[in-house]
């Protein structure tokens, strides 16, 4: 999983684990303390527990998703599918004591805000490198009951990862038990895309409602967020949708004091307000707009 451990040996691992289309899991014998080492679960159901790391290894188990699995080590050998490049790590699961890939393991897990009985799985599913087109990262979630699948889904990262996952509670929406959001990191500094995901679990399904997505870029940054009801500006049973963008401009002194005439950036504040009907999220009223001018240049 994508947490710290307590303590870890060495460094490749982690260095590893920087990769977009890397996943990688820090075995038991790497932490400080082996017998505290966290519980993994499955992510992929079907998953192949094998003799040995190799795909040609006798079939020892296959391990339905939440299974619950300890690693124990990391093999030095390592498969790449659906473009995800992953080491094999001996884990032990029930009675059972073998091989898996590390892509069929979770990279995150948690549970429910408001039904302990569901837990949450997710990681990644499928990537494709920035070389290829289309571009995509492929994420999946995976809701659990009693131990037994009861929804799925696959979204796509607007970049090139997924580098948090985590469920936040409701956030103050009456109608929605579990708010997710998946992070996109920002790769390659100013210019990047960065921001987002949002899921909402709500009447027992996952609905993909919103990308928020951002650049980091100085004066030319652009941004996406929501204010949800329970966030100090919030209102409730809104969601504020918040973006700041940027247009290019002609601008003389009639439009920015003291200005001569030449080049300007238009900041465009937008503001929506957004209502959950049960499966999305529904415009209300007409959405407010500011603009801005400040010159660039003559």
């Amino acid at each position: 999983m994508k947490t710290a451990a307590l303590l870890t040996f060495f460094l490749p691992g982690f260095l590893l684990a920087q990769n977009p289309d890397v996943v990688y899991h820090t075995p038991r014998q790497q932490y400080g303390m082996p017998e505290e080492a966290p519980i993994e679960y499955i992510l992929r159901g079907g998953s192949a527990l094998r003799s040995a790391p190799s795909v040609d290894a006798a079939l020892m188990a296959t391990l339905p998703a939440g299974q619950p699995v300890f690693i124990e080590e990391k093999g030095e050998d390592t498969l790449r599918l659906d473009g995800v490049l992953s080491h094999w790590y001996r884990v032990t699961a029930g009675k059972h004591t073998g091989w898996t890939w590390g892509g069929n393991l979770a990279e995150f897990a948690f549970g429910s805000a408001a039904d302990a009985s569901v837990k949450f799985v997710a990681g990644m599913e499928h990537y494709r490198s920035a070389d290829e087109e289309p571009t995509n990262t492929i994420f999946r979630l995976v809701a659990l009951r009693n131990g037994q699948e009861i929804d799925r889904l696959s979204v796509r990262s607007f970049a090139h990862d997924i580098e948090l996952v985590r469920g936040l509670g409701n956030l103050g929406l009456r109608e929605v038990d579990d708010v997710i959001v998946l992070t996109v990191p920002c790769y390659g500094g100013c210019g990047c895309t960065t921001g987002e995901v949002v899921v909402f679990w709500a009447g027992g399904r996952f609905h993909h409602v919103a990308d928020l997505m951002g650049s980091p870029d100085g004066d030319y940054s652009t941004n996406v967020s929501f204010i949800f009801p329970s966030d100090m500006e919030g209102e409730a049973g809104i969601i504020l949708r918040r973006t700041s963008d940027y247009e290019d401009a002609e601008c003389d002194d009639a439009d920015v004091e003291g200005a001569m005439p030449g080049n300007c950036i238009e900041r465009i504040a937008r503001e929506e307000r957004l209502a959950w009907n049960g499966t999305k999220l529904v415009l209300q009223g007409e959405p407010q707009e500011r603009r801005y001018l400040m010159q660039t240049g003559p």
